[in-house]
């Protein structure tokens, strides 16, 4: 049996992997996606020059709904850009737009290629940050919040 909140993690890393100038995008942040903590991922020996990265974050908190569990899973969606420090904010620009294109709701439509029981997505403001303390790569992060309606079994 599946999990759904398994599901929907992939569901935003495919999302991710559509970032691509070949696909109408101001940056190709999708032809290298990493998961896992921002930190041990800057720490590691080769960090590429562009990628997108998903990091868990703290969700809501989940409501019971008539359909089931409402639980709006929380991630953090990364562009990072390795720069320097006085040529960075257009890098950073593109990587936002790119991210808020990417997964910007319509409304009234429920998110096209997320599984069975996403009912929507939510995008938080965007915050840039600068290279520094030693780090190479200036990032944009934007929290995003996927609604997901999960079965729950009577014990």
């Amino acid at each position: 049996m599946t999990n759904v909140l398994t599901e929907v993690r992939k569901a935003v890393i495919r999302r991710l992997e559509t970032i691509t100038i070949a696909n109408g995008y101001r940056t190709d942040l999708g032809l290298n996606v990493k998961t896992g903590w921002l930190n041990e991922v800057l720490d590691q020996t080769k960090v590429p020059p562009l990628f997108a990265l998903l990091q868990k974050a703290p969700g809501k908190v989940p409501v019971r709904g008539t359909e089931g569990v409402i639980n709006p899973a929380g991630f953090f969606v990364m562009g990072l850009a390795k720069a320097n420090l006085s040529e960075y904010e257009d890098q950073l620009d593109d990587m936002e737009l790119d991210l808020i294109q990417a997964f910007m709701p319509s409304p009234g439509i429920l998110p096209k290629n997320f599984p069975k029981g996403v009912t929507g997505i939510e995008l938080g403001a965007p915050e840039q940050f600068p290279p520094g303390k030693g780090q190479s790569h200036a990032g944009v992060l934007i929290p995003l919040h996927v609604k997901t309606v999960i079965e729950v079994k009577n014990r």
